[in-house]
């Protein structure tokens, strides 16, 4: 009875140190297995090229050099730079500021957010190809000198500026270097801000002031209480012979409404004059260009 009880014993405890051996086996040598490697070798992405657009053709005036490779030109009113090679910057020597050019231009893009106009041709529009001396540099077929000087007072001081004759339908006028004309509108501005404007309109002969006067209190009642000026109060100002001048203004801006009658024929002019630092010198100029009227 006893020696069946110590085999018993000694059977189990076997499987017991069989059961041992098979776990230590199983977790054995873990250093032993070969690493796992889930980096997978990639290639260099490929360095992105440019997209570049087709040939753009547009119009515009030449404003000048913002820097040795980039130029500015005016389109529809708007400022945009444009890059220059070395090559094409032979074809500006000829132009001067402010000339209107033809020019075409690729639109490269460089990354989502950067695009780069790059001009590959460019060519000062001759007198057959401009819009009617659309700008002071533009075609002028009146006989009065196309160059001149008209005196100015600006805070108090009276000088003679140089200035250039520009025309539009109807009548020449002389422009100040500050300053740009657009024929086709009928419009002159300050180059710096053009919302200093003012818009020149032709009068037929047969006008009537007192409708004018109508027109005037609708359109500057906008801006604010509308007044107007007295023959007396305007006896010393450059305006003493407006058949009418009323104004209005508020904190942004000051607006006109000027009758007179220039070379026999009447005009109005429509002046926006905002509050800010170009004040000083554009009504000045703006009434020196206007005086200059004269019908062609």
């Amino acid at each position: 009875m006893r020696k069946r009880n110590t085999m018993k014993v000694s059977a189990s405890f076997l499987v017991l140190l069989m059961g041992f051996s098979l776990v230590a086996c199983g977790n054995s040598n873990p250093a032993a297995q070969p690493p796992v490697n889930n980096t997978e070798e990639r290639s260099p992405a490929p360095e992105q090229q440019p997209n570049e657009s087709a040939a753009i053709e547009a119009e515009g005036i030449l404003t000048g050099w913002a820097d040795p490779h980039t130029v500015e030109i005016r389109v529809n009113e708007k400022p945009m730079s444009f890059q220059v090679s070395e090559d094409l910057q032979k074809s500006l020597d000829d132009i001067d500021d402010e000339d209107s050019v033809r020019f075409k231009y690729v639109e490269k893009t460089i990354d989502a957010t950067t695009k780069q106009l790059v001009l590959t041709e460019i060519a000062k529009m001759e007198s057959s190809d401009e819009n009617n001396g659309s700008n002071a540099g533009g075609t002028v077929t009146s006989d009065r000198p196309k160059t001149s000087e008209l005196e100015v007072t600006v805070e108090g001081m009276t000088e003679k500026r140089p200035v250039t004759l520009a025309q539009a339908k109807g009548y020449s006028l002389y422009v100040f270097e500050p300053m740009a004309f657009d024929a086709e509108d009928h419009e002159l501005t300050m180059k710096i801000d053009p919302d200093y404007e003012i818009e020149i309109e032709k009068l037929p002969a047969n006008y009537n002031l007192d409708a004018l006067k109508m027109d005037a209190k609708e359109e500057l009642s906008e801006t604010g209480e509308v007044k107007q000026l007295t023959a007396e109060q305007l006896s010393n100002g450059p305006m003493k012979d407006a058949k009418l001048y009323m104004m209005s203004q508020n904190d942004k801006k000051t607006e006109y409404f000027i009758v007179k009658e220039l070379d026999g024929n009447g005009f109005v002019f429509h002046i926006q004059a905002p509050i800010g630092e170009p004040s000083e010198g554009f009504l000045p100029m703006a009434y020196a260009s206007l005086n200059s009227i004269m019908n062609e």
